[in-house]
C-alpha cells in the first residue's frame, strides 16, 4: 500500500476534535525534522496550535484527552517519519495537561497554562541526573529551606525540551522519611540566578529533539516554586507522568513500526517482485499485531481519560512493550528476507531506541506481577 495512502487511513482514524485540530498540521509539521532547527519547528507548531493541543479550553488550549494524543502521536510518526520530534510534542503535552494543569494551584495555572497554549512557554522536565539516572533513590539534588524560599543545589542531565525550554520543573531532595528520600517539585524560570543551562553532545538518535543540562548553585527560588505537595513529587508527579508518557509512547512507536513495513510494502509493490507465501504470512502477521497494539494503547488511552491508573493499567503497558518489541523484531526480519538493507540513523534505530527506554520500567512491572503470583495473592 503506498505510503500517501497509508497516511490517509492513519488520519481517517481520528475522529472529533483531534481531527479538527491535527490532520494536515501533523503532517505538514512532521515532515520538518531535516531541514529546519528545533527553535524554528517549535515556533512553527506554536503557530499552527499544535502546543496547547492538550491545555484546558478554559485556559486557552484545546482541551485533547489521553484518546486524541495516542492516535495523533502515531500519525504524526507515521506520516512524517520524526519519531524525536514527536517525542518532544508528546512530552510537552504531557507536561501541561499531567503536572502544570492536575497538580498546579490556581495561580501557577493562569500564569503558565496560557503561555505554554500559544508556545511563549516551554517547561522541561528536569529530574533525571548524571550518574544516577532517574532512580529516586540516587537522586543528589537538594533543596534546604530557609525562612520562605529554598535553595537549590545539584546537576541535572537529558532534560527533554530542554534548550528550548523557559521553564524547569526540577525535582529535589527535601528530606528523608522511614529511610527513603522525599522529593518535591520547583518551578524554576530559565533566568533564575544560580541556574545555568549547559548544552550536550548530541544524543545522535532521535533527532530533532533537543536535549541538555542543568547545574544549579546555590539558586533561591520561593515557597510559591512548589508544585505540588511538598515531599511528594516522586509519588504524585512523577510515577503519574511517566505512565502517561508509557501510554502515549505507544503512539509514537506504533506509528513507526507502521511506517517501516509501509516502506516495505511499498517497495514490493513498486518493483513488482514474486512476494512467496513466507513473507506475506509474516507482513500478515506483523499487520495482526500492529491492529492488536492499538487496541491495546487505545484501552490504556480511555483508562487514562477516565482517572484509571491501577494494577490493569501497568499489565497494558507491560503487553505493549513486548509486542512492540516483537514487532520491531519481526519487521527487520522481513525487510531483510526481501533485501532490504538498513543504513545507520533510520527511522528504525530511533524505534529501537524508543522500546529500550521502557525496558526498564516494563521488567519491574512483570516482576511486580510476578510477585503477586509467587506469594499466592492470585493465579497466573
Amino acid at each position: 500500500m503506498p505510503i500517501e495512502r497509508r497516511k490517509k487511513e492513519s488520519l481517517s482514524r481520528f475522529t472529533g476534535q483531534a481531527m479538527r485540530l491535527a490532520g494536515e498540521d501533523l503532517c505538514a509539521v512532521g515532515e520538518l525534522g531535516n531541514r529546519e532547527t528545533p527553535g524554528e519547528i517549535w515556533r512553527k507548531m506554536a503557530r499552527r496550535g499544535l502546543l496547547g493541543w492538550s491545555i484546558p479550553a478554559s485556559y486557552g488550549g484545546g482541551g485533547a484527552r489521553f484518546t486524541d494524543i495516542l492516535p495523533a502521536a502515531e500519525a504524526f510518526v507515521c506520516m512524517g517519519g520524526r519519531p524525536g520530534l514527536a517525542l518532544s510534542w508528546m512530552v510537552h503535552l504531557i507536561v501541561g495537561k499531567v503536572l502544570i494543569s492536575d497538580a498546579g494551584n490556581r495561580a501557577q495555572k493562569k500564569e503558565i497554562l496560557p503561555a505554554m497554549a500559544t508556545g511563549r512557554v516551554t517547561a522541561s522536565i528536569a529530574l533525571s541526573e548524571p550518574g544516577s539516572g532517574s532512580d529516586p533513590k540516587r537522586i543528589r539534588t537538594k533543596a534546604v529551606k530557609k525562612a520562605d524560599r529554598y535553595v537549590l543545589d545539584g546537576e541535572k542531565a537529558w532534560l527533554t525540551n530542554g534548550p528550548l525550554a523557559d521553564l524547569f520543573i526540577v525535582f529535589a531532595v527535601t528530606g528523608e522519611r522511614d529511610g527513603r528520600k522525599q522529593l518535591t517539585a520547583f518551578l524554576i524560570p530559565r533566568k533564575t540566578p544560580g541556574l545555568t543551562v549547559r548544552e550536550m553532545p548530541p544524543l545522535g538518535y532521535l533527532q530533532p529533539s533537543p536535549h541538555c543540562a542543568i547545574s544549579m548553585e546555590g539558586c533561591v527560588v520561593p515557597e510559591s516554586a512548589v508544585l505540588g505537595c511538598g515531599g511528594r513529587a516522586w509519588e504524585e508527579l512523577s510515577k503519574p507522568f511517566r505512565v502517561v508518557e508509557d501510554a502515549l509512547l505507544a503512539g509514537v512507536i506504533l506509528g513507526g513500526l507502521d511506517r517501516q513495513l509501509g516502506k516495505i510494502v511499498q517497495e514490493l509493490q513498486d518493483s513488482n517482485r514474486d512476494v512467496g507465501n513466507d513473507i506475506r504470512e509474516r507482513i500478515g502477521a506483523v499487520a495482526v499485531q500492529l491492529d492488536v497494539a492499538r487496541q491495546i494503547a487505545s484501552a490504556a488511552a480511555k483508562d487514562l481519560d477516565r482517572g484509571k491508573r491501577g494494577m490493569d493499567m501497568e499489565h497494558k503497558l507491560v503487553a505493549l512493550h513486548l509486542i512492540t518489541d516483537t514487532l520491531q523484531e519481526s519487521i527487520h526480519s522481513v525487510a531483510e528476507g526481501v533485501g532490504i538493507v538498513k543504513s545507520p540513523g533510520t527511522l528504525e534505530d530511533d524505534i529501537t531506541r524508543l522500546i529500550a527506554l521502557g525496558m526498564h520500567a516494563s521488567r519491574a512491572r512483570q516482576r511486580k506481577r510476578a510477585d503477586t503470583i509467587l506469594a499466592g495473592k492470585e493465579t497466573s
